[in-house]
Order: C-alpha cells, then sequence, then structure tokens
C-alpha cells in the first residue's frame, strides 16, 4: 500500500513539475523577443538617454567641469543669458542661413543629377555615382585642407586664377572675410552632400515602375513632362525625407569645416548654433550655458520633426 502511495506522490511530483517547466518555457519564450533587445536598450540608455537628462538637469546649473567643483542652481539664468549674447543671436541667424541654403545641394541638385544618370548603362551609371559620392567620404580634415590650399591668400589657386583673368589685383583672404567665409562653409557643405543626396534618390527612382513613363512616351509625354507628373510625385517621400534630413542636421554638417576653417570666425560671421553649444562648454568651460543652448534648440528641432513628419504623412504620395 504504501509503495502505491509513492508511486503516485511520485507521479503528481513529476506532473508539477512538468508544468512549472512548461510555465517557465512560455514566460522565456515571451519575454525572448526583449531580452535580445536588452543590449541595445542599455547601449541607448547609457551613451544617449542618461546623457540627455543630465544635459536638461544641467541647462538650469552654473557649473564649470573644474574637478572639486559642484553645480550651482541657476534657475532660467542661463536661458536669459543666451538671448542677451551676439554671438548666440547671431548663431541662430547662420544656422537659418546653413538650414536654407543646403537645401539646393541636399535636394534639387541631386534629384536632377540621378535623373539625367537613370538612364545610363549600367557601368557608366556606376562610374558617374562613385564620382558623385567621393565627397561625402572623405574626412572633413581632408577636405578643409584642400581647401584651405584653393582658396589660400597668398598662393592659392583660387586667387592666382582671379588674378590672371583680371578679376582682382589683390590677393583676398577668403576665409577671414566676413562676406565670403560663410558663403564657403556653405559650398564646402553642400559640395560634399551632393553625392550622399544623389545615391539617395538614384535608390528611389530603381523603385519606379518603368510602364509608367512607357505609357507616358506612347501618350506623347516629352521628359519633362514625365519629370513633373510621375517622377517628382513619385520621389515625394525621398523628398521629404532628405528635407528633413537637411534641416534637422544642416548645422552638424557644417560643424567640422567651421571648426576647422574658421572657428567662428570672423567676428561670429560664420558660426552655427552647435559650434556655440561646443564654444560655451569646452572653451568657455560653461557647461550650463550650453546645456541650455542644447535644450532649446532640442525643443525646436523636436517641433520641427514633428512637423516634417505630419507633412510627410499628409503630402508623400506612395506607389502601392
Amino acid at each position: 500500500m504504501s509503495e502505491v502511495k509513492s508511486i503516485i506522490v511520485s507521479e503528481q511530483g513529476k506532473k508539477v513539475n512538468g508544468q512549472k517547466n512548461r510555465r517557465v518555457a512560455r514566460s522565456l519564450i515571451k519575454w525572448k523577443p526583449y531580452l535580445f533587445l536588452l543590449p541595445a536598450i542599455l547601449l541607448l540608455g547609457v551613451w544617449m538617454y542618461k546623457p540627455l537628462l543630465s544635459t536638461f538637469v544641467l541647462a538650469f546649473q552654473k557649473w564649470s567641469m573644474v574637478p572639486g567643483t559642484e553645480p550651482i542652481a541657476v534657475g532660467l539664468d542661463n536661458f536669459i543669458r543666451l538671448f542677451q549674447t551676439k554671438d548666440f543671436v547671431q548663431s541662430i541667424e547662420n544656422t537659418v542661413f546653413y538650414t536654407v541654403g543646403i537645401l539646393p545641394f541636399s535636394i534639387i541638385i541631386p534629384m536632377l543629377l540621378a535623373v539625367a544618370t537613370n538612364g545610363l548603362n549600367g557601368r557608366v551609371k556606376n562610374v558617374y555615382r562613385a564620382m558623385f559620392f567621393i565627397p561625402m567620404i572623405l574626412a572633413p580634415v581632408t577636405v578643409g585642407a584642400i581647401w584651405r590650399w584653393l582658396f589660400h591668400p597668398a598662393n592659392g589657386l583660387v586667387n592666382i586664377t582671379l588674378q590672371k583673368l583680371g578679376i582682382t589685383d589683390a590677393n583676398i583672404s577668403f576665409f577671414t572675410d566676413p562676406v565670403y567665409a560663410k558663403w564657403l562653409i556653405l559650398l564646402m557643405t553642400g559640395w560634399g552632400l551632393i553625392g550622399f543626396s544623389t545615391i539617395i534618390f538614384s535608390a528611389a527612382l530603381t523603385n519606379i515602375n518603368r510602364d509608367y513613363f512607357e505609357a507616358a512616351a506612347l501618350d506623347g509625354a516629352t521628359k519633362w513632362k514625365q519629370l513633373m507628373t510621375i517622377t517628382i510625385p513619385l520621389l515625394s517621400p525621398t523628398i521629404l525625407f532628405m528635407l528633413t534630413m537637411s534641416i534637422l542636421f544642416s548645422s552638424q554638417f557644417t560643424f567640422a569645416y567651421i571648426d576647422i576653417l574658421t572657428a567662428g570666425g570672423p567676428f561670429g560671421t560664420s558660426t552655427n548654433i552647435y559650434y556655440e553649444m561646443y564654444k560655451y562648454g569646452f572653451s568657455n568651460l560653461n557647461a550650463g550655458l550650453s546645456s541650455a543652448a542644447a535644450t532649446l534648440f532640442f525643443i525646436v528641432f523636436a517641433i520641427i520633426a514633428i512637423g516634417l513628419n505630419v507633412l510627410t504623412k499628409k503630402f508623400a504620395f506612395y506607389d502601392n
């Protein structure tokens, strides 16, 4: 009798253990996707969201980042000081200038280049696109050195050419001239972006059904008519994507060239908001002022991004 009881108890125990194991297995299956995401979430938390929260806190504090010193709460003083600083106001104007000025180089010219090379044979097309993309893969320091040599005030190729053509008699210091410096930074940034944007538009063109163009050609539509009524509408998602990229990242694209060639000068005429944040934090050792500028433009760019997302959903046309 006791043996029968022990057998029954043993079987019940196995049954309970089996149920527990199945529950554990189901639980693991349920949490498995989150376990795969955990490393990425931890990296984002440590390297992105923690610094972001620290920036928001520092925006309301004064701290010189000197070892042994502690941040001091100052309320909204950093934000008030920002708008009382002439360089900051100038940097906002320059940021708008770079953002608007970069649009032809990131949208109009690349789109036309992509359309122009789309009808070429495969090998020739790849050669042209590789040529367009080369400026994008060059390091900003290398590009800066090349352009500094080209526009050198004494022996630069541009100055020599202008003097030989009789356009000017004196050497021009392009990167120390308030008129030329800002335009050269814009030109360099746009030159580098053309290749990247051309590749994006070329990839988008390959997804357009060629039957549309053949049907339009049979109906007598010219190349210009096909561009305006077929190509551009079907490229609208890509155009809006590049518009978003250009507006949100134009300051980052220009930062390296400003730092290498002009340091924001002369007299702040070529600086932008990113360079001013860098200068406040690492030149002036004012982490609070730098964080306040970062917080302010985080909010501004977030609003712009939301607005562009709404525009994309409303006006982007997808060929379904």
